[in-house]
Formats: C-alpha cells, sequence, structure tokens
C-alpha cells in the first residue's frame, strides 16, 4: 500500500467512513462529474482556479482510493499494469484506445 493509500485507509478507519461498494462506486462517479463540470465551464469561457481543481480532483483521488483500499487493490500496481498495457498499444497500434 502506498503512502497515499494508508492516509486514507487510515483517515476513514479513524472516522468511521464505511460504505457499501455501490456507495463508493456513486461517490467517486459524482466526484468526476463536478471535475467534467469545471471542464464545461472552462469550454463556455469560464476561468476556473487552481484551487477549484485541486479541491475536486482531491475528491476523486480520495473516492478512488477509498475504492482501491475496499478492494485490496494496491493503486501502484493497477497504475503500473495500465501504464504497460498502453505502451502495448501504442507500440502496436500508435494509439492508447482499446477501440481500434
Amino acid at each position: 500500500m502506498i503512502h497515499l493509500q494508508k492516509v486514507v485507509s487510515d483517515f476513514n478507519i479513524k472516522h468511521h467512513v464505511k460504505m457499501k461498494r455501490s456507495t463508493r462506486i456513486l461517490d467517486l462517479t459524482s466526484e468526476v462529474g463536478e471535475v467534467c463540470k469545471l471542464t464545461f465551464s472552462e469550454d463556455v469561457g469560464n476561468y476556473i482556479c487552481n484551487n477549484k481543481w485541486e479541491e475536486e480532483l482531491g475528491d476523486v483521488l480520495y473516492s478512488l482510493l477509498s475504492l482501491m483500499n475496499d478492494l485490496d487493490i494496491h493503486c501502484e500496481t493497477a497504475l503500473n499494469n495500465v501504464l504497460e498495457k498502453y505502451k502495448n498499444r501504442l507500440e502496436k497500434q500508435n494509439s492508447m484506445s482499446s477501440n481500434l
């Protein structure tokens, strides 16, 4: 478990934050939705300060790490695996997308 996952785990234990997996997924989805709102707001010409991006992306990170902790998935291992997958796709098809 990397340091950030431990920090989130310790916080959740200390504050008795326990959720069903479906609730964790809804929470993560909601937080990603907040990031989407910022993007759309920028697309129509509004300025979004870095503090707001940091806050919303921090919410996404917390939600994601909480879910990964609940599933006993180590984020560093998951990231290394996906980077290897993307590297292979780029070498084979010059794209990270699986839709080609």
